[in-house]
């Protein structure tokens, strides 16, 4: 059952369902424009500025919009080209400008994204793992912030997207080189034109990962493990840091004290690898200087502050939306093995097992509390308008019972634990250094008994062979002859045997494997675009859950199915939909909250008091 066998029926069906699922998302648009012709909320805003721009006033800015003019650019680019090849449309309104917007999210994504997880998992829609892929880019197109957004005239679908694409390039010239890292440049400068926060991804986050890389290629892995060895040989070009799924929190400060030391030891080496990670940083800081401000307009109510209470907040995010593919991998790991089903063990490692240690609770739940006391901040926006649904969660944390948030740092704890323990969620060995080698001495033991097999057996197989090639020889008249003996191989070394299993774990592991660096860099990156932001908005964890989502890694095999290596259909089926079940139970579940909340949207409306005959909306 592995990614090299024939595409299966089962693979086949899943990655040629994926464009027929896609077709929901004009379905969506067709449903709001029948019943919302008009723009709705923050579409009042950017369907005037796109029309503005369609009647070529480039100059004129609605000073209530704080985003880059990104999304009106793409519009003007997409209908332009329209009106050019069939004559029209003449004139953009609310429609033709949101379905823009669907082609980006319907069509551009999905194969940006496919591309992408192509990369990072080394695999091809003509394998069985290609289901897995086209799979997971379904579930990602159908995440319900961004599925909802996808119908409506606003940023986030294009400033996913462009970071997306920049991702791509930035691989690409990693492996390639050559025009790759100019176009890489140019897309991450665009990345900026349709959001601001995009320079945290387009610079911090793919910057932070390009220099890794360079640092692991000139680098040894570190083979100490104590903070002082790891000090003394990160001096000496060895780079600490370990996969996810090998790693303790002690193993995150060891990894970033690694990290500051090898690179101020290859200073030159990595700053030339990040040079245009440097330039589209020093743009944005161009950007800043003549603007005066990070946002465009509406500067009053977007000004920047400290609101670390949002990297809190992102934990219950995050599982609400993914406890499908959290579930069973938990499960996995905090249950001992005899409570597990035998068709559900995943064959997690003891190292992966088990709750958080003591000394983890104990030097984070204080600073969550720490955080909630000091920092908490209520944007005059998140308690004055009910049409969001964030507003209701407010209201439970704050107005319930003073103590209630500051019990939900325990939920926010355990949240957190469970996204980024998903980095490690595969039951794949662990890399090279970590492999057990059999000792010389076993390895003869095991030789000598072997052969002692043989000898008892050859005889009396030869003697069969030999018996039978006379008989023959005697009734042709030919005198039969011994064949010459075959050389007897040598045994196989230790040392060999090591290369072998090293190349087998090699073969395995994906292309990029989730190492403590990366999580060191995603959570830099998520809280510097996130914790400057005073308004709390669910569009605003879209890039932060789409950058987890295509790095966790494929639900494993459970034990149970790998073993038996059967070939029979039916067990064959019953392995791949155990093996798929938390993806079907995602995809299931967005489906079901796009349902609900897309119901709520079109035939929940309500009237304010203070703007009667106006219908107002639930929505994200």
């Amino acid at each position: 059952m592995s990614s090299r066998q024939p595409e299966s029926n089962w693979a086949r069906a899943a990655r040629y369902a994926v464009p027929f699922v896609l077709l929901s998302i004009p379905f969506w648009l067709a449903k709001i424009n029948a019943t919302v012709p008009e723009p709705y909320l923050d579409e009042v805003f950017h369907v005037r500025q796109a029309q503005t721009y369609w009647a070529h006033n480039w100059t004129q800015w609605d000073p209530k919009i704080t985003t880059p003019p990104g999304l009106y650019l793409w519009s003007y680019v997409l209908c332009a080209a329209l009106l050019l090849l069939r004559g029209s449309p003449k004139e953009v309104g609310t429609t033709e400008l949101r379905t823009t917007n669907v082609a980006a999210m319907a069509v551009i994504l999905p194969w940006r994204l496919q591309k992408l997880l192509d990369f990072l998992r080394r695999e091809r829609n003509t394998r069985p793992a290609g289901a897995w892929l086209s799979h997971t880019v379904l579930n990602i197109c159908l995440f319900p912030p961004l599925f909802f957004f996808s119908g409506l005239y606003y940023t986030d679908i294009l400033a996913l997207l462009v970071v997306i694409e920049a991702y791509n390039w930035d691989l690409k010239r990693d492996t390639e080189g050559g025009i790759s890292g100019l176009i890489f440049l140019l897309v991450g400068l665009v990345s900026l034109v349709f959001r601001q926060t995009n320079i945290f991804w387009a610079s911090l986050f793919l910057g932070g990962l390009q220099a890794v890389r360079t640092l692991r290629r000139v680098c040894k892995p570190c083979q100490s493990s104590n903070i002082l060895g790891i000090v003394k040989r990160s001096s000496q070009n060895e780079l600490y840091d370990p996969l996810v799924g090998d790693a303790t929190i002690v193993d995150f400060f060891k990894t970033t004290v690694s990290l500051v030391i090898t690179v101020l030891t290859n200073l030159p080496r990595v700053v030339l690898s990040v040079i245009p990670h440097l330039i589209i940083l020093a743009a944005f800081g161009v950007f800043v200087w003549w603007n005066g401000s990070v946002v465009l307009g509406h500067k009053e109510f977007h000004t920047a502050s400290l609101h670390l209470p949002q990297m809190l907040y992102i934990w219950p995010y995050f599982v609400f939306f993914s406890w499908p593919i959290l579930l069973l991998p938990m499960l996995n790991l905090v249950l001992p093995k005899s409570y597990l089903p035998t068709f559900l063990d995943y064959g997690f490692s003891p190292r992966q097992k088990g709750l958080p240690s003591l000394l983890t609770v104990l030097g984070i739940i204080p600073i969550m509390l720490a955080v909630v006391h000091f920092n908490t901040i209520v944007h005059p926006f998140t308690l004055a308008d009910n049409r969001h649904y964030i507003f209701y969660v407010f209201r439970l944390l704050l107005r319930t019972h003073p103590a209630v948030k500051y019990a939900a740092t325990l939920a926010y704890f355990v949240c957190a634990w469970s996204v980024l323990s998903a980095f490690g969620f595969s039951s794949l060995v662990s890399p090279p250094r970590l492999a057990q080698v059999p000792s010389s001495s076993a390895l003869s033991a095991e030789q000598s008994v072997a052969k002692k097999t043989e000898k008892e057996e050859k005889p009396q197989k030869q003697e069969k062979k030999e018996t039978k090639k006379k008989g023959k020889a005697s009734r042709k008249g030919v005198s039969f002859k011994e064949p010459p003996s075959q050389p007897q191989q040598e045994p196989i070394s230790p040392e060999t045997l090591a290369k072998v299993r090293a190349h087998m774990v090699q073969r395995q592991q994906p292309q990029y494997p989730i190492r403590v660096s990366f999580i060191i860099i995603w959570l830099a990156s998520t809280a510097l675009s996130l914790v400057t932001a005073p308004l709390v908005e669910p569009r605003y964890f879209i890039v932060p859950w789409v950058m987890w989502r295509i790095h966790v890694p494929p639900q494993p095999m459970p034990v149970l199915y790998r073993q038996q290596r059967t070939t029979n259909e039916k067990e064959l089926f019953v392995a791949k939909l155990v093996t798929n079940l938390p993806l079907i139970l995602e995809t299931v579940w967005f489906v079901a909250i796009n349902v609900v909340t897309g119901y709520m949207f079109l035939n929940k409306g309500f009237e304010w008091p203070q703007e009667p005959g106006k219908i107002q909306r639930f929505m994200w």
